[in-house]
């Protein structure tokens, strides 16, 4: 097994307590150390290998020799091996080491590495690796307060005490940095002493002083020659600062870093290759996750941040108002961090004498939280820090002129990150004869239009316009882009429209378009887009219309269409793009008959929605859809409009009332035989629509059916279900045995009219439901029996439980000791009657629909005091200006209920009746 971490992080401190612990060395006849270091040679490492078991030089030259001697010391032994600081990636030497061990090995024997690269230890280990994480800061202070104030060490004094915790942070969980920081103090009796290495960093204290950075250098040293120049990039950021992989890759790119070391590869992929190595190697640490469990963030390490300012030199800089302003002469690689709010003034004149800078890295932050707590003096924030407008005084906004005057030197500039900053309204024409630049960022900025001398930039390969809220539109001549690769414009919501020029850029290969709520359609010109692999349209909700040939654009790997509301149709042809993997809606039908077979040639990953399945008219379509291939899919939506299948006649349920729609239901039921002859062909469509054993989530809507298929019968084909909604399956009568599913957590069961009874062969046997945590019923209407089960507990990990609509059940099957969670109405005769019993004894959070505040049964005026929180949700009522139009209100724990109900009627709180 391998132990992965950082230089001087204690790997080799962790596998020492392991080789010397008393059991271990009683376990294994014989334990053996080895530095590997630097070179990993096949003979010296046999050679020492055989001289830590001996314990005598070996002079043996020849490797036959050597490995005829290791084989007899080892013959017959059981082993533990300790290789201690690997550096070696080369798969074929350790494959020759691995075989002349395993040759030799006793079974039980073991070999424990110890390195910095995540990549060795995915190369030689055969068990995951032992990642070792920093200590917490008291930790750190035992270990320097150990060096600092011991025997014959500094005074230990209130004031060095205070001064030596603050140290101890620059740390940063590092063991060695503790104790080296902590021998430096120990000879270092004055306030101003410790003081001046408070407020220095790391990487400028001595050289003959520091342990630290030599250590760490280790592992800049050790890196190949092309990400070496990216790492000490990285020097620009200012510390804990989290980067998104995606920006740091372009601007790598931006400073043609990135080496084309195979021609397959894309510029682009090879800067995520550089990422990964990089945090392979613990240069890099991952940042937190986005909404969707995704990490798409880096971050460094503080004493990897001060090695990067040592390898840097005077190229890189950070930059602020505390430090004056202050970069150094040769910097070619410079961020400014901003701390206070930016109104009239203007903050960036050093940049006048940057004239050899070739990246500019604005960071705001600051200001950002400024404006947050003390209310927007310049400009409006949305809740994810974007802007949203400026407020009345819009000429504090820069003119032209002022932005002019930060890019007249900045000539040869590759790469400007004006991110929120917040004087820029206009783009200056000025721009137009940055000749060098590849890479601009003004996301988040009040610009309304792109001037036409963008078209200029001819460099560019990268242009983020995200959450520009106010830009209306962009010029013909962004087509002249020709180098463009990616052009962002996710959340600029008063977009209307794209140029058709947007078709000349041969090279893009990412547009993202997300959250631009007013734009319907894409130019037909997008669909030349032949090296496109990124189309973002995440919540475009009025687009309507896809391009017609969008299956002319081969490239295409992603076409992210997530809740774009108003879509009506899949153009047709989409099947032949072979290499699309994200497809999250597929809609059958439409104005351009889009069949569902088109699926079929398909690999779409992560998840899938299938709109419209009643326009399937021949079940075998649905079979040649080949949903049952896609090992990628884990999420999948199946959705009919049960409407079509109504018998001429009947209503629909579309445009009802609440109470309509509540009787549409009861009416889908008692007609339920009554539907045209085409609801018989919806079993074998869904029977045909069996999806991998790879399906984490499914849900099932509108299913006409008079049974469920015979995948979902046959529980060993969804073994990795984690949720699952069956949702207006209003002719199904029975229940798949759900209670057999290993790993459901979340089971939702909605207007299945048809049910009557949940029993025994809902659970499908013993140990019924072992992870379930979330369950829903609600609107069954029909069910009269919820039986329980003698085979052990019911629902053991149920924490969260929805019931509601159920009219006819009588019983409960449990009191739900473990449910903490409880969702119901408060009219719903029998939860209350079970409450009263004593159901729900762990009952922690309530929320309770059709609030009637006239009438609060006592039960439920107890649990709200005893509860740790509450919601109620009032019924619909008149408003008082619209007799027609319904309102209702929301409230969470009693008192604020009633402060919020004296507030709706006008009353005084202590007017209220106790």
């Amino acid at each position: 097994m391998a132990i992965v971490g950082l230089g001087g992080l204690g790997k080799t401190t962790l596998a020492q307590l392991v080789f010397n612990d008393e059991k271990v060395c009683q376990h294994f006849r014989k334990r053996i150390w080895v530095c590997v270091s630097d070179e990993f040679d096949g003979k010296r490492l046999t050679r020492s290998i055989i001289e830590s078991i001996t314990g005598s030089e070996c002079n043996l030259k020849d490797m036959h020799s050597l490995q005829r001697i290791l084989r007899e010391q080892l013959r017959g032994e059981r082993f533990l091996l300790v290789l201690d600081d690997v550096w070696n990636e080369d798969h074929e030497k350790w494959d020759r080491l691995r075989a002349l061990l395993s040759g030799c090995a006793t079974r039980g024997s073991k070999v424990i590495v110890t390195t910095r690269s995540a990549r060795v230890a995915s190369i030689m280990g055969t068990v995951s690796p032992h990642l070792l994480n920093g200590l917490s800061d008291q930790d750190c202070w035992v270990l320097f307060e150990k060096r600092a104030f011991g025997f014959g060490g500094a005074v230990k004094t209130p004031n060095l005490v205070a001064i030596g915790k603050d140290i101890v942070s620059k740390c940063a969980g590092l063991p060695l940095a503790a104790k080296a920081l902590g021998s430096l103090m120990r000879f270092r009796r004055g306030e101003r002493e410790w003081v001046a290495v408070k407020d220095n960093e790391i990487w400028r204290l001595p050289e003959h002083e520091n342990q630290i950075l030599p250590s760490l250098r280790l592992s800049y040293n050790h890196l190949p020659s092309r990400l070496k120049p990216c790492f000490a990039y990285c020097s620009i950021f200012p510390k804990n600062y989290v980067v998104r992989k995606e920006t740091l890759v372009q601007l790598w790119m931006a400073e043609g870093f990135l080496i084309h070391d195979y021609n397959s590869f894309e510029t682009e992929d090879i800067g995520n290759g550089y990422v990964d190595e990089l945090l392979e190697r613990s240069l890099f640490q991952n940042g937190d996750e986005d909404t969707d469990g995704v990490v798409r963030q880096v971050k460094m390490h503080d004493l990897v941040h001060d090695l990067a300012h040592s390898v840097a030199g005077e190229e890189g800089s950070v930059a602020d108002e505390a430090s004056g302003y202050a970069f150094r002469e040769g910097c070619r690689y410079l961020s400014f961090v901003y701390d206070r709010p930016i109104s009239e003034s203007k903050p960036l004149p050093f940049l006048n004498e940057a004239n050899k800078l070739r990246s500019f890295y604005f960071i705001a932050e600051g200001n950002m939280k400024y404006l947050q707590q003390n209310g927007a003096q310049v400009f409006r924030l949305d809740a994810e820090g974007g802007m949203l407008e400026a407020d009345n005084n819009k000429e504090k906004a820069s003119k032209p002129a002022e932005l002019s005057d930060i890019l007249s030197s900045l000539k040869l500039l590759r790469a400007l990150h004006l991110n929120r900053y917040p004087l820029i309204r206009e783009i200056p024409v000025l721009i137009g004869k940055m000749k060098h630049l590849r890479y601009l960022d003004l996301s988040s900025t009040i610009i309304e239009v792109v001037p036409p001398c963008v078209g200029l930039l001819h460099n560019l390969q990268t242009l983020n316009l995200s959450c520009c809220r106010g830009l209306r539109m962009l010029p013909d001549s962004i087509g002249q882009l020709s180098n463009l690769l990616t052009l962002d414009l996710e959340g600029c919501s008063s977009l209307q429209s794209l140029p058709g020029s947007i078709g000349c850029l041969k090279n893009l290969r990412k547009l993202d378009l997300s959250l631009s709520q007013y734009v319907q359609a894409l130019p037909a010109s997008l669909s030349r887009l032949s090296n496109l692999q990124d189309l973002r349209l995440r919540h475009c909700y009025s687009m309507r219309d896809l391009p017609v040939k969008m299956k002319d654009m081969k490239s295409l790997i992603h076409l992210d269409i997530t809740s774009c509301v108003e879509l009506t149709c899949i153009p047709a042809g989409i099947g032949q793009l072979s290499s699309l993997r994200t497809l999250p809606i597929f809609i059958v039908g439409g104005k351009t008959n889009c069949s569902l077979k088109e699926l079929g040639s398909l690999s779409i990953e992560g998840q899938l929605y299938i709109k419209h399945l009643e326009n399937v008219t021949n079940p075998h379509e649905a079979k040649e859809a080949n949903l049952k291939e896609k090992q990628g899919l884990r999420s999948l939506r199946l959705s009919w409009d049960k409407n079509v299948y109504r018998a001429p006649g009947q209503s629909s349920d579309d445009n009802l009332s609440d109470d309509e729609e509540f009787g549409s239901y009861v009416i889908d039921f008692l007609l339920l035989h009554n539907m045209v002859p085409e609801a018989d062909l919806v079993d074998d469509v869904l029977e045909n629509l069996q999806p991998d054993t790879n399906i984490s989530e499914l849900e099932i809507e509108g299913y006409v059916g008079k049974k469920f298929p015979t995948w979902m019968m046959d529980l060993s084909l969804l073994p990795n279900l984690v949720d699952l909604t069956l949702d207006s399956c209003i002719r199904c009568e029975t229940l798949p045995p759900l209670g057999q599913l290993p790993h459901l957590k979340v089971l939702r069961l909605r207007l299945l009219c048809a049910i009557r009874c949940i029993d025994s062969s809902f659970y499908g046997g013993h140990a019924a439901f072992p992870v379930l945590e979330e369950l829903m019923i609600s609107m069954m209407f029909m069910l009269q029996e919820w039986s329980g089960t003698s085979e052990g507990e019911l629902f053991p990990s149920l924490t969260k439980l929805t019931l509601g609509s159920c009219p006819l059940l009588r019983e409960l099957p449990s009191n739900f000791p473990s449910v903490k969670h409880l969702n119901m109405n408060m009219e719903d005769e029998l939860l209350l009657s079970n409450l009263q019993e004593g159901a729900f004894p762990n009952l922690k959070h309530l929320h309770v629909g059709e609030f009637d505040e006239d009438s609060i049964p006592e039960v439920i005026s107890l649990l709200m005091e005893s509860v740790e929180s509450y919601s109620v949700e009032s019924k619909p009522r008149p408003q008082d200006d619209d007799p027609l139009a319904m309102s209702s209100l929301c409230f969470a724990k009693y008192p604020v209920y009633a402060g919020a109900f004296a507030q709706e009627e006008g009353m005084k709180e202590d007017e209220l009746p106790d």
